[in-house]
Order: structure tokens, then sequence, then C-alpha cells
């Protein structure tokens, strides 16, 4: 893009900024209803277990059995202990209601950065400990990765918040859907652009994008050796208020597992 036309483009968003409207989010209501109230075929139960217990590094994973079998998913927030959207969203879906299969959520999973609200723990970015190519680098990320291959997930989110647009400020990837090359990341770019992006944020249009999964990331890891629909979900701090960037990040969640078979799509 051009410098005088990103200027102007940059003036537009800011100015809806000014107007306050950038801070209303949009939702749909009935999705959200339906991850958080039971269904017809009963109540989820939860049970939950400490991971790395006796560490630094402890912290709760919860495992949220629907009344009806179906895929497992496993929700990851705080990778990044100060992306606090991912980690809001993350603690409040310990309390959805799958219709079928099993929700699995580590809300905190770098305990340590989550509580110091830093993007990187006692062994640095836990998010780059996951080689394809060597062993874990941490004993953080080996403790988060045997609860992974205890639970087979058939899908993995990891929620993160950027700083940018993905495609719109350099290092920055924002109003992004990175995904495993079987996943389904451009229906849900294109469901979160339905339900979360007003027209007046055109830059913020959700940007679905392959991952080849020979990164070190987590989500990469799953696709590459469980075979996971494997999601990163980046929200932005963009024009974006808090509320906002949860609604989008509690919106992101609730598609993949209606995508996935967690919820009931009638319901939604």
């Amino acid at each position: 893009m051009r410098r005088r036309t990103f200027l102007a483009a940059g003036g537009v968003l800011l100015g809806a900024a000014t107007a306050g409207v950038v801070s209303r989010p949009s939702s749909n209501e009935e999705l959200l209803t339906a991850a958080r109230e039971p269904g017809d075929a009963g109540t989820a139960s939860t049970t939950t277990e400490q991971l790395l217990s006796g560490t630094d590094h402890e912290t709760m994973l919860y495992a949220i059995e629907a009344p009806q079998d179906g895929p497992t998913a496993m929700v990851f927030g705080g990778v990044h202990g100060d992306e606090r959207s991912g980690i809001e969203v993350a603690h409040e879906a310990t309390d959805w209601h799958p219709d079928a299969g099993t929700l699995v959520v580590v809300p905190e999973t770098d305990r340590v950065a989550v509580e110091a609200n830093e993007r990187e723990g006692i062994d640095g970015d836990l998010n780059r400990h996951f080689p394809a190519d060597g062993e874990l680098r941490s004993e953080l990320a080996r403790g988060i990765w045997d609860a992974v291959e205890r639970h087979e997930p058939d899908v993995v989110l990891d929620l993160h918040r950027s700083l940018g647009v993905y495609g719109l400020h350099r290092e920055y990837v924002g109003q992004a859907v990175f995904h495993s090359p079987e996943a389904r990341g451009a229906e849900l770019a294109d469901r979160l652009d339905s339900d979360a992006v007003p027209w007046y944020l055109p830059f913020h249009r959700f940007r679905a994008q392959e991952t080849n999964e020979s990164g070190s990331l987590l989500f990469q890891h799953a696709a590459r050796e469980l075979g996971a629909s494997a999601y990163l979900f980046e929200t932005t701090a963009f024009l974006l208020d808090h509320e906002t960037k949860v609604e989008t990040t509690r919106l992101a969640t609730a598609h993949v597992l209606a995508m996935h078979g967690l919820l009931d799509g009638d319901r939604a």
C-alpha cells in the first residue's frame, strides 16, 4: 500500500476509534448461548488436573466431557503471558457445555509469564519450544506436550493477541488464522468477518494462512505429531479495546468447536 493511501485509511480508522464505535464489538449470541448452556442431551461434566505439579510451572487443566461421544478439542490460553484476551476466554471456556466429545482447556499455559504479565516466562518464549528437528526445549514444553499426548486431541486451538494487523503492519500478525493444511482456517476467517468485523474496519478482516507444519510452535507440533486440525488465532490491539478483543476471541473459540462437531450447529 502506498504511504498516501495508508495515511488516508489510517485517518478513517482513527476517526472511528475517536468516535467510540470501535469499542462496540459485533457478536453471534445464538452461538455463544449454545456454548454456555447445556443442550437437550444433558449437562457436561468437568474434571481437573494439575500439570507440572510441584514445579514453578504448575498450572491447571480442565477436561469437560459432553453427554455424547465426539471429538476432543484442546484450547490453550496464556502461551504468551501478556496476551490477556486469550487467557480470559480460555478461563471462560472451562464453564462451557459442549454437546459432543471432550473440551480440554489450559487457560494459563505458561503460568509464570501470565502472573508476571509478560510475553515470556522462565525459559523464554514457550511458543518456540516445539521444534520439528529436535527435543522439546524446556521442562514446561515437555509437561504441556505430555498432557497433549494423553488427551490425543483431534483439534487444537492456541489463542493469541498481536499488536498490529497481518499484511498491514510489518512484523505483526493480528486478525489472522494460522492453520494446519487439513484445518478449516478459511471458513473460520469468513465466520469471524461476518460476526465480528464491522464495515468501518475493513483492514481488520481476518486472513487465513496455512502453516507448513515445520516450525517450532505448539499448534504446528500438534498438527505434525498427532495429525490434529490445528489453529493459531490472533486478534489485534490495533484500534480495538479489551472488550472487543475478548469478544472476537470468544467467537473464534466457539466457531472452532462448532465447525468440528463439539457444539450442535442446530442450537447455534
